[in-house]
């Protein structure tokens, strides 16, 4: 029988151990591949009982990443131009206002996607189209779809765009399922050297349709619309593939086995509209004599507002100039997107190591930002800048020291390139943020401390809603104001005009 005594001298043997390594555990954590092993300090046990004058250095060993360093210096070195002239540097007020405001050097820079509004209320059967490009934050259609059913409520049209056949997390609106003899390819993440091309369409990756065991190269997947997902995103009319094969490629669409419409693909590269039914439950099956690419599917209407969201996880948006270029402009123009929205530098953020790396990653990233609007030049440009992101120091969660910075570089970087900033750190309240959105009720983060539960993301894509509302208002009063002003300017010459020719004819009667 256990004495109560026993007990309590195993709890002081337990304490005095632990106190103990958390004197002679080294004060800096050490890295074991991808993780970091430390241990509790003194202070960090005891809290107020021990002095802070006793506490060792707290510093916290930056992992290394040599890929995001090899990609920052490749972009970083570059000297030649990477389409034409270098990029005029356009001047940048100092200092920057840090708000929740969307910023830019000049609101007209936003023509594009405003005038394409505009042209959409005017002709319902016209259409806009939003590209948005990003990491993890992204998937699920997250933030996107907020967007999307905002604009389409207003302005009309269904269905949520492009996709790719296989897509690493389902978009919110319909279920992928059952897939056969696809490979998912990724211009990011690790990447399949055996495609030198660099063609991964415009979503930065692409399906491989496999052989089977007779030669023939079939794939197969299942569609089912989710109940849970915007209304107007899953009720799609149609939907269009971009397909490459080396020979003819006959895909059906399936409704209970029975075959509902068929699309031969010919050989080569080719976008072509699919006929697909109303039913939750479909079918596609693809069937080829070699080898063929699918690099996206969209599921859309013929008219109105469509917005693609396109998650590459792990990316720090270093690979559009990695990508095949003539083929990446094409996709771009055949689309004919009005706006363009990049969203990176979250996954960079554990690895900058001091404010010199932190400028040479910002310079890096804007120059891919700028690689796209010249690649793309009728479109607006929007980077969303990265979230708060927290980290373990000890006990307590904390900012990564360096964020700020970096939406501080970031911002001056792609201002003076004429591409709008929108500071989603300062959105979600600054340093700290990031903890209290984990620790609201209802959460609005998970407890990585990095990603959005889907009600943070539905904040953050409302938010984004608004900022755009805002300055649209701000362009119309701009707009309204040039147009005054022209009017005046055409009245003041119709009128001097006017003044001239009754002057000649006076002077006439009068010799």
């Amino acid at each position: 029988m256990n004495k109560p005594a026993h007990f309590f001298l195993f709890l002081f043997a337990l304490g005095t151990l632990m106190l103990g390594l958390s004197f002679l555990s080294p004060k800096e954590k050490w890295q074991v591949g991808p993780f970091e092993i430390g241990y509790y300090t003194p202070s960090e046990l005891l809290g107020a009982l021990w002095s802070e004058d006793s506490t060792v250095d707290k510093a916290i060993v930056v992992p290394e990443n040599l890929v995001l360093d090899a990609l920052i210096e490749e972009t970083d070195t570059v000297t030649t131009p990477l389409l034409s002239e270098e990029t005029e540097m356009l001047p940048v007020a100092e200092p920057v206002v840090l708000d929740t405001a969307i910023q830019l050097s000049d609101v007209k820079l936003f023509a594009p996607f405003f005038e394409g509004l505009e042209r959409l209320s005017a002709d319902p059967n016209s259409r806009v189209r939003v590209l948005h490009f990003g990491d993890s934050q992204l998937e699920g259609d997250r933030i996107t779809m907020q967007l999307r059913d905002a604009y389409q409520r207003n302005y009309g049209g269904t269905g949520f765009g492009y996709v790719a056949l296989q897509p690493l997390v389902a978009p919110s609106s319909l279920a992928f399922e059952n897939e056969e003899g696809l490979a998912r390819k990724t211009v990011f993440g690790r990447r399949d050297t055996a495609f030198l091309d660099m063609k991964y369409g415009h979503l930065g990756s692409f399906t491989l349709v496999e052989p089977n065991d007779s030669g023939q190269f079939v794939g197969s997947v299942a569609f089912k619309k989710r109940k849970w997902g915007y209304s107007r995103a899953r009720n799609f009319t149609t939907a269009k593939m971009h397909v490459e094969g080396a020979s003819p490629s006959i895909v059906q669409i399936l409704v209970a086995d029975s075959i509902y419409s068929t699309r031969i693909f010919p050989a080569g590269e080719w976008t072509l509209a699919i006929d697909v039914p109303n039913d939750d439950k479909f079918s596609m099956r693809i069937n080829s004599k070699q080898q063929i690419r699918v690099y996206g599917i969209s599921f859309e209407s013929p008219f109105g507002f469509h917005a693609d969201n396109v998650a590459m996880r792990g990316a720090s948006g270093m690979i559009f100039t990695k990508m095949n270029r003539v083929q990446f402009k094409a996709s771009l123009e055949r689309e004919a997107y009005d706006l363009i929205i990049l969203q990176f530098g979250g996954n960079a953020v554990p690895y900058l190591k001091d404010e010199a790396h932190v400028g040479r990653f910002a310079r890096a990233l804007a120059r891919q930002a700028d690689y796209l609007k010249r690649l793309h030049p009728n479109a607006a440009f929007l980077f969303i800048g990265p979230s708060d992101m927290a980290r373990k120091n000890g006990l307590a969660f904390e900012s990564y020291p360096l964020l700020e910075e970096l939406t501080h570089r970031l911002r001056n970087e792609l201002l003076s390139r004429g591409i709008a900033f929108w500071d989603l750190y300062d959105v979600m309240g600054g340093s700290g943020s990031m903890v209290k959105w984990v620790d609201a009720k209802p959460a609005l983060a998970v407890r990585d401390y990095i990603h959005f539960t889907p009600k943070g993301a539905s904040k953050v894509g409302a938010s984004l809603v608004g900022a755009l509302k805002v300055l649209e208002d701000q362009y119309n009063a701009l707009i309204a104001i040039e147009r005054v002003e022209m009017q005046r300017l055409a009245d003041s010459a119709a009128l001097f005009k006017q003044m001239n020719q009754g002057t000649g004819a006076v002077t006439g009667s009068r010799e």
